[in-house]
């Protein structure tokens, strides 16, 4: 009776614990930004995509592994910047490729981004895009680590009316 009970709660605890999966360029995460402002994805670029060796037509690339998401962006979606912050033990890079282009292939980028660059959404035009995070093409063979990516929020209202009385 005691190794039925053991059987069922362990069970229990591996349906209920959170799967972990790499986050790769067949299997991106899928990621919002500005869907209700102040989104972020946050995570890790080591054991995911390992295939990406060049980016941007060969202006970057990377010298570890890469997190990669699958966004897209409306022409009205409620942000205006996304922002990028690293963790220890690599320099963080980020890239935006159009979906179209495919995710490791060395297709033109949209924007780029890094710890102090801001991806500016009036440099994004609407569309499908991988957004790639992974260790600046300086970095040593093997570099990842820790990541925070966040899209800052703003109301799209335009001010109709103002009094004070």
């Amino acid at each position: 009776m005691r190794t039925l009970v053991s059987g069922v709660a362990s069970l229990l605890f591996a349906l209920a614990a959170p799967m972990a999966y790499a986050q790769t360029c067949a299997s991106p995460a899928a990621w919002h930004p500005g869907a209700n402002g102040g989104i972020s994805l946050t995570g890790t670029t080591c054991g995911n995509e390992a295939g990406i060796v060049s980016v941007c037509q060969g202006a970057g690339g990377a010298p570890g592994a890469a997190f990669v998401s699958q966004i897209q962006v409306t022409s009205d979606a409620p942000f205006s910047g996304i922002a990028f912050a690293g963790g220890s033990g690599y320099t963080l890079s980020s890239y935006l490729i159009p979906q179209a282009s495919g995710c490791n292939t060395d297709a033109a980028c949209t924007t780029v981004g890094d710890g102090s660059t801001v991806m500016s959404h009036s440099d994004i035009p609407p569309g499908a895009y991988y957004l790639i995070v992974t260790g600046a093409d300086f970095d040593q063979p093997g570099a990842c680590g820790t990541f925070s990516v966040t899209a800052d929020g703003f109301l799209p209202v335009i001010l109709q009316r103002f009094s004070v009385d």
